[in-house]
């Protein structure tokens, strides 16, 4: 009988969600805000603790992170006089692992599992929109024939009161998300094992006037853009084995393309 292998596992049940959310991005301010929110990974982001392994030399790690990933977007157009309003909300959540000789500080001495940063999920929402607006009233020069009984006028969209037009849209999903990561050939020795958690969250808001047409009197003034993006990670479980790979074995690949 061939011996078992080794096993360890630590959970987080949420109650210390790690979360990020953007500022709130609206195009009033300057008429045009962009990246509002982190540019940037989280970098204070850092998993929930470590699980500990003892690996015999020349041994393989098999990791396996499973988490919950929660992704909030929010975005809103409004414009009148045909303003186009673009908002952009992108939230995301990912993970990399790491082996660290027991007991860790920093990452600094530690060696990253294969393949690296994984994003578990992401989302990228984009509302744009050409709107008219609302007519409420319009102010009209009326020139009267009292001779013929007849009278006349003109006005354009600029002698008018437009109110705003506005669409938004918010989409919030929390799913849960699996991968499989490997520490290959290992030296011999304790092992903390890190998952290193990180979020983002941004938002960009634009207004623009594509028409000039002094009948219309559009002006970037008419249109307003708003989008709020955030990440959270949740409730998430790691399990470590050590395992042996099979001799001359590959840790990577080719992607083959297979034609019909």
């Amino acid at each position: 009988m061939a011996q078992s292998a080794k096993f360890a596992a630590i959970y987080e049940d949420g109650d210390d969600a790690i979360i990020v959310k953007s500022d709130a991005c609206d195009s009033t301010v300057l008429n045009y805000c962009s990246d509002l929110g982190l540019s940037d990974w989280d970098e204070d982001a850092v998993a929930w603790g470590a699980a500990t392994i003892r690996v015999p030399q020349h041994k393989e790690l098999l990791v396996g992170l499973s988490a919950q990933v929660g992704l909030y977007t929010f975005t809103e157009a409004k414009g009148k006089r045909g303003t186009r309003s673009t908002a952009v909300a992108v939230a995301e959540g990912g993970v990399s692992l790491w082996a660290c000789p027991s007991p860790y500080d920093t990452l600094d001495s530690c060696v990253m599992g294969a393949p690296g940063y994984v994003v578990l999920s992401s989302r990228e929402q984009e509302l744009s929109a050409v709107l008219a607006g609302v007519i409420e009233s319009c102010d009209v020069d009326v020139e009267v024939d009292f001779d013929d009984m007849t009278a006349s006028g003109s006005f354009t969209l600029a002698d008018c009161v437009v109110l705003d037009e506005a669409i938004s849209l918010g989409l919030t999903t929390m799913a849960a998300h699996h991968f499989n990561f490997v520490f290959a050939d290992m030296d011999q020795g304790d092992y903390d094992i890190v998952a290193k958690f990180q979020t983002h969250a941004g938002a960009t808001a634009e207004v623009t006037c594509e028409y000039d047409s002094e009948d219309i009197g559009c002006s970037v003034e008419d249109g307003d853009a708003t989008a709020v993006a955030g990440a959270l990670i949740g409730k998430s479980i790691m399990t470590v084995q050590t395992v042996r790979a099979v001799k001359g074995s590959d840790m990577r690949g080719e992607v083959i393309e297979v034609l019909d």
